[in-house]
């Protein structure tokens, strides 16, 4: 096939997708124009009294106080000032604007509100901009997210270039690349030929990126000149904002600083009063010439370019030569803030020497405009030329070092390539005879090729493919052995484990069973590392093997070992094995890094009863568990140990809260707590039920425990909680639900929780949740940060059952709270028990003195009720005022 057929080929499909890039460009440079257009259109700030009622309220004022002024503060710095505050223009009675110039990036702000008869003014977010931003001392700020539309366009541009470039170099390269690859010659000579083409090709593109990159890095160390020269005006007191009317006090400042740089020559010369601009000029917004200077050494040289062109003077040779039409582009495009460049005119060059244009040539631009931008407005511009001979000089040395370092890597990698060529080729042709060999089934034919590439490799792994056949009965069973050994023995002391343990029982091999668990394992661990913990089970493993030797010893846990009897022996004997293993193990402290640490052993001993040897260690671990709630070192089983009853029972009761949750058979009771003095309304506490089939409802004292060791619970009180609020929903009534310490550390809950009070927050400031008092509170730092997340959707803290717990007043100083819910054993028998009676009563003088309102729970009795009076608690409940109901009306007493 020859070169022209191979680029004929689907040249349809390739052609097609270059001009389809191709008319992308024009749509593309439409797009950016039109996102570009607006991108940095002021941003419209307006304020509009009155403000929400929180405003008022949160700093002591009235929606009559008068505004005296508005102010937008923030940072809005930009390449030429730092102005922190605006002031906002009325423009009415009630309203206040200002159009805020914008930039690129996130742009932070606050509205400072100076109110007639305060001296510090109040600092609010802007009410209009949803969009917050939150700065690392925790403070708010409004924050605008401006999109940089301008440096996104040239991305993509670039982008579209890059993909062009790369679709027609590839167009080019493959074809030719494909026929030179089929043609009939040596393989080196294709790769070298292949080769030196992809180098100059990515040469090409890597010198054309980085001349690309320099040329960016030689505008950005203009811009910096630029800026610092801005710097040298802006301390003068220069007023930008006025620049027509400065025109000497401009002069007289860059003069100063002009009169004493001087050329700076190449990049080995170091000096503070060396600069690389030329010349320099400040120009109005409409483009007109305010003042022009250049360097001392270069004025007579800029005036005899000007005579030799035919220009009056320099001015004329700058503005209307040079910079004539770099200036109407600059102030197309002035509030764009960027830095423009461009070459020498075309007939301006003529008079350049062949070094200069070579240089302006290699360096893409030697003649500079930057807009003056403040607050928005275009002030300015301040215009350059810069030395080309310096920068271009530099550059042109880099090409020609490229080409240099082409053509010698170009010759370098020819020749090894042709070498590598050669070896290849050797190398191939030798593994082709010894595959030809296999072929014909001559295996003990052995083959080496020393060539430290893809081929030497494939030789060694044709070698191992042939070893492999002769030794794979042996690996296979050293393979067998292996899996074996990691299944069914422990790694750490090589004993065998659990797994193992229950093959040999299945085997019928043991007739009794002791099982060995060393206690509070899991606290030496975390006091004195896993590591010393693996020492001290190598140690254990060592000691029981040593006294059971005759009999067969497993690891069966992490702190866990086992040892199996073959032959039956009666009780007293296993004992005695039990307590000898113990003893050994525990009489003497393991040393580990110098470290004397005292072991405990729990044993549980078990018969095979029945032939039923599958049960024989659940049976001896029982025992063990048993022996050790029970503190003592050794327990034997026994049949009246498991209870297959219990056992059916929680499992029923399980699968039962289970449906309920599935089939929401949970149900909130209500329970009056009536207040005392009878002059406010009654209160409600929602207590959790779950509906039967029957219709019948089990109180919590039927089902709590099993709810919790199940891990239902939670479920079960999300359900409650969503009932409750759906109760009290057009219901005026406060009410309470209880809520646990389980409930609070899950955060799971108290997230679920937390969305509920988001989603119902006129419910929320109606809710009190009781926090179990019974409970053991030990972390207040958990309770405190619960109390402080449901605080603000105004739900509020009871402590339940007062006088139950271990903390009792401790609590009500450690936390935040409402409400005493005084426990039902002190107030059932308050008419005659005298203890109780100093202790409510001491309850209720404190939390009068703490302001925090009392209820008395099980109030059952009419003489029960008067001591509740005479004690003066603030409310009431328990039977005697209304039993728990399943509706409001009930539990009013109104069904």
């Amino acid at each position: 096939m020859s070169l022209v057929t191979h680029y004929l080929h689907k040249w349809n499909i390739r052609l097609s997708i270059l001009l389809a890039l191709v008319c992308l460009l024009p749509i593309q440079n439409w797009l950016i124009s039109t996102m570009t257009a607006d991108a940095l259109s002021p941003h419209d700030i307006n304020l509009t009294l009155p403000l929400a009622d929180d405003f008022y309220r949160h700093n002591a004022i009235t929606p009559d106080t008068r505004i005296n002024k508005v102010f937008v503060s923030g940072s809005f710095s930009d390449w030429y000032s730092d102005d922190p505050f605006y002031e906002m223009l009325p423009t009415s009675a009630q309203q206040w604007h200002y159009a805020l110039p914008v930039h690129p990036g996130d742009i932070e702000y606050k509205l400072v509100l100076h109110v007639e008869g305060q001296d510090n003014p109040i600092w609010i977010l802007d009410p209009n901009n949803p969009q917050i931003a939150t700065n690392p001392w925790g403070g708010e700020n409004s924050v605008l997210y401006i999109f940089d539309w301008i440096k996104a366009g040239s991305m993509m541009q670039f982008i579209m270039l890059s993909i062009i470039g790369a679709l027609l170099l590839f167009c080019v390269l493959e074809p030719f690349l494909y026929w030179l690859l089929h043609l009939r010659m040596p393989f080196y000579r294709k790769l070298v030929i292949s080769n030196v083409i992809i180098l100059v090709c990515a040469q090409i593109v890597f010198f054309g990126y980085q001349l690309q990159q320099n040329r960016q890095l030689i505008k950005l160390s203009v811009s910096d000149t630029l800026h610092n020269m801005h710097l040298l005006l802006a301390s003068n007191n220069i007023d930008f904002e006025n620049l027509d009317n400065q025109q000497r006090h401009i002069s007289n400042t860059i003069d100063n600083f002009f009169s004493q740089a001087t050329t700076r020559i190449d990049k080995k010369q170091n000096s503070l009063f060396q600069i690389t601009l030329s010349d320099f000029a400040v120009l109005d917004k409409n483009g007109q010439l305010i003042s022009l200077h250049h360097r001392r050494q270069n004025e007579s040289i800029q005036q005899d370019r000007a005579i030799k062109l035919g220009f009056v003077n320099t001015e004329d040779y700058f503005m209307n030569g040079l910079w004539a039409q770099l200036i109407p582009q600059a102030k197309e495009q002035a509030l764009a803030g960027q830095l423009l460049t461009q070459k020498r005119p075309r007939t301006m060059r003529t008079i350049e020497t062949t070094r200069t244009r070579q240089a302006e040539w290699v360096l893409g631009f030697s003649q500079l405009m930057q807009p003056i931008v403040y607050r928005g407005q275009l002030k300015g511009f301040y215009g350059a030329s810069i030395q080309v001979k310096l920068y271009g000089a530099e550059l042109f040395n880099m090409l020609f070092f490229q080409l240099l370092l082409l053509a010698a890597i170009l010759g370098l990698a020819s020749w090894l390539l042709m070498r590598v060529g050669k070896i290849v080729t050797k190398d191939i042709l030798t593994l082709t005879n010894w595959t030809q060999k296999i072929v014909k089934g001559d295996l003990n034919q052995k083959i080496s090729i020393n060539s430290q590439d893809e081929i030497q490799q494939l030789a060694e792994d044709f070698e191992i493919m042939r070893e492999s056949l002769v030794d794979s009965f042996k690996k296979n069973e050293q393979q067998n052995t292996n899996l074996f050994t990691e299944a069914y023995f422990n790694n750490l002391t090589g004993l065998p484990n659990r797994k193992k343990l229950y093959m040999d029982l299945s085997e019928q091999s043991a007739e009794s069973l002791i099982a060995f668990n060393i206690n509070q394992f899991g606290q030496i661990n975390d006091f004195y590392g896993v590591k010393t913990g693996d020492a001290i089970i190598k140690v254990i493993s060592e000691r029981i093997s040593k006294v059971a030797e005759m009999h067969t010893v497993y690891k069966t846990g992490a702190n866990e070992f086992v040892v199996t009897i073959s032959k039956h022996i009666n009780d007293p004997l296993l004992q005695q094995l039990a307590e000898t293993i113990i003893d050994d193990v525990t009489r003497h402290a393991i040393m580990v890094n110098g470290n004397e640490i005292h072991i405990n052993l729990s044993a549980g001993g078990a018969h095979c009863i029945d032939e039923n040897y599958s049960q024989l260690h659940q049976h001896a671990d029982l025992a063990r568990r048993i022996a050790l709630r029970h503190f003592k070192r050794y327990q034997l089983f026994s049949l009246s140990m498991a209870d297959p009853k219990a056992f059916e029972e929680n499992m029923h009761q399980s699968r039962m809260l289970a449906l309920a949750v599935a089939n929401d058979a949970v149900t909130p009771f209500i329970q009056v707590i009536q207040p005392i003095n009878g002059s406010s309304e009654p209160k409600f506490e929602c207590l959790m039920r779950i509906k039967q089939g029957d219709g019948t409802y089990l109180p919590p004292a039927m089902f709590m425990k099993t709810a919790i060791q199940s891990r239902i619970y939670p479920q079960l009180m999300q359900s409650m909680l969503a009932k409750s609020f759906a109760l009290f929903h057009d219901q005026p009534y406060e009410f309470s639900v209880n809520i646990s310490l389980d409930d609070i550390v899950l955060q799971e809950s108290v997230n679920q929780l937390l969305n509920l009070l988001s989603s119902f927050p006129n419910i929320a400031k109606r809710l009190t949740f009781e926090l179990l008092e019974s409970d053991e509170i030990t972390n207040y730092s958990v309770v405190a940060d619960f109390i402080s997340k449901v605080r603000p959707f105004g739900c509020k803290i009871a402590i339940d059952d007062f006088g139950a717990g271990y903390s009792n007043f401790v609590h009500l100083l450690s936390l935040d709270v409402d409400i005493i819910k005084i426990d039902g054993s002190l107030i059932q028998h308050l008419d005659q028990d005298k203890k109780a009676q100093h202790l409510v009563e001491t309850v209720s003088q404190f939390a009068k003195k703490m302001n925090i309102q009392t209820v008395a729970e099980f109030v059952d009795s009419d003489k029960v009720l008067d001591m509740v009076k005479h004690y003066k608690i603030d409310y009431a409940q328990g039977f005697l005022l209304g039993k728990p109901q399943p509706t409001i009306a009930a539990a009013l007493g109104k069904d």
